[in-house]
């Protein structure tokens, strides 16, 4: 059974401004972790941020993943297709055993912000706290033939993931994984819209699209008249 003692957590958020950060967790394993248990991240993320599952693909070599909700991920957070809050949990490869010396592990997980609600007052700026994820093991070793329904104890800080992915209702056990006392949720800075500038931005897109439908008319028509001319001018030589 992996040693719930030997492992720390940290976890930073780098850059901090802007719509494009990465969420680095880093764990020191120490001792050795049997094959029978398999080491998990989960990130509760607020409906600011998503993860784009094509980056997370490339990083198959480091963890597998599973999302839950997100909705649109092109859609503002205002947008009724944002979706709310969302879940990420990974499946972390770990690295066999030094011979008692440190395992540590770095997982990047590329993140995105949302545009957000454009803002009259004050600072464009949207602050986003993100909670350090949870990292937990779990263990599928069999259970000892008691013959009674012996059900597994869930951490209270895991009941929401294993709710969302059954899948780990199959472990024998789940070893919450204690977070160091520096970590803490990270801030994400996101510039938003000026909202005094929305009705100039609305009349000049309606302005353009206007000024785009009369030049492509204009277009067809010419081409249209000439097209009309051409074949009138082939019908007068073949007369001729």
């Amino acid at each position: 059974m992996a040693n719930n003692d030997s492992v720390l957590l940290s976890s930073t958020l780098t850059p901090t401004r802007g719509f494009h950060t990465s969420s680095t967790t880093r764990l020191v394993l120490r001792g050795s972790h049997l094959h029978s248990c398999t080491l998990h991240l989960y990130f509760q993320l607020p409906a600011q941020l998503f993860a784009d599952p094509y980056e997370l693909d490339h990083r198959r070599r480091s963890y597998t993943f599973e999302r839950f909700g997100g909705g649109n991920l092109e859609a503002p957070v205002f947008a009724p297709g944002a979706g709310g809050p969302s879940g990420l949990l990974l499946d972390v490869t770990v690295p066999g055993s030094g011979g008692g010396d440190d395992d540590i592990l770095s997982i990047e997980v590329p993140l995105h912000a949302r545009y957000g609600v454009p803002k009259r007052d004050g600072e464009q700026i949207d602050e986003i706290a993100l909670p350090p994820p949870e990292a937990f093991w779990a263990c599928h070793q069999e259970r000892a033939d008691s013959g009674g329904d012996e059900r597994m104890q869930v951490p209270d800080a895991l009941h929401k993931v294993v709710k969302l992915a059954p899948v780990l209702e199959r472990a024998s056990k789940l070893v919450l994984i204690p977070h160091a006392e520096a970590v803490h949720a990270q801030v994400l800075r996101v510039p938003v819209g000026n909202a005094g500038d929305v009705a100039l931005v609305e009349t000049g897109t309606v302005v353009v699209v206007l000024l785009t439908f009369v030049y492509l008319l204009r277009t067809i028509v010419r081409a249209s008249r000439a097209q009309d001319v051409a074949v009138k001018t082939s019908v007068a030589k073949k007369v001729t």
